[in-house]
C-alpha cells in the first residue's frame, strides 16, 4: 500500500541521519511528557548504569521498525528503536510513560516495559480540479430537454442533461462514447464533443 512505502522511506532516511550523528530531534521527535523519563538517539544519553536485561523485542505498527526492550533497574525500562538493522532512537522510563513519534509512527514505552505503537492514517490526496469550458447548450430531440456541453480536455467532453431546468444526468465521454436514456429520449456524446439525440418510436 502507498502509506507503508512512504513510511519505510522516511524511516530509512532517519536511520541514515542517526548514523551520521544527528540529534534526536532529527530522527525521533519526543513528546514533552517524555522529558522527565528520557529519550535519546542511537542509545546516547542513557542515565542508568545498572546491568540491562533484555526482556522482549516488539514489532511496531509501521511493519518496519521494532523496539528492543530492556529492564535496567527497579521499575526502570529502556527501549531501543531499530529499523533496517540500525538503531535510530531510544526511550527510557521509570514510573512514567515515555512517548516519541517519527514521521507518523507513534511509540509509547510504558512504566511496566510494555511498548505500544500506532501509525497516523495517510492523508487522502486532494482531488484533481476539473476545469470545464461551456461550448454549447443545444435543445435535444424531444424539444423539451436541453444539454449543457462542456470541453474538459482533448477527447474529453461532458454534457449535463436538464429537463425543465433540472439536471437528471451527466454524460462523460473521456476517450469513449457515453449514452443516456430518459423517458424515451436517447442521447449519445462522443469523445470529440459530438452530441446526438433521438426519440424512440414508442415515445
Amino acid at each position: 500500500m502507498p502509506a507503508p512505502r512512504l513510511l519505510r522511506t522516511a524511516l530509512v532516511a532517519a536511520v541514515v541521519t542517526a548514523a551520521l550523528g544527528s540529534s534526536a530531534a532529527g530522527a525521533l521527535a519526543v513528546d514533552a511528557s517524555a522529558a522527565t523519563t528520557g529519550t535519546s538517539t542511537g542509545g546516547q544519553g542513557r542515565q542508568s548504569t545498572a546491568e540491562r536485561v533484555h526482556v522482549q523485542t516488539v514489532e511496531l505498527a509501521d511493519d518496519v521498525s521494532r523496539a528492543k526492550v530492556y529492564k535496567a533497574g527497579k521499575d526502570r525500562y529502556e527501549a531501543e528503536i531499530w529499523a533496517e538493522g540500525r538503531q535510530y532512537g531510544a526511550l527510557y522510563t521509570q514510573g512514567m510513560a515515555a512517548h516519541a513519534q517519527n514521521n507518523g509512527l507513534h511509540i509509547t514505552l510504558h512504566p511496566d516495559g510494555k511498548v505500544t505503537s500506532w501509525v497516523e492514517p495517510a492523508k487522502p490526496r486532494p482531488k484533481a480540479v476539473v476545469n470545464r469550458v461551456l461550448v454549447g447548450a443545444p435543445t435535444l430531440a424531444d424539444g423539451r430537454t436541453t444539454a449543457k456541453l462542456y470541453r474538459v480536455a482533448a477527447d474529453h467532453y461532458e454534457a449535463d442533461l436538464l429537463a425543465d431546468g433540472v439536471r437528471f444526468d451527466t454524460l462523460v465521454a473521456d476517450g469513449h462514447a457515453a449514452h443516456s436514456e430518459h423517458n424515451g429520449l436517447r442521447v449519445a456524446l462522443q469523445p470529440d464533443g459530438r452530441l446526438t439525440s433521438w426519440v424512440d418510436a414508442a415515445g
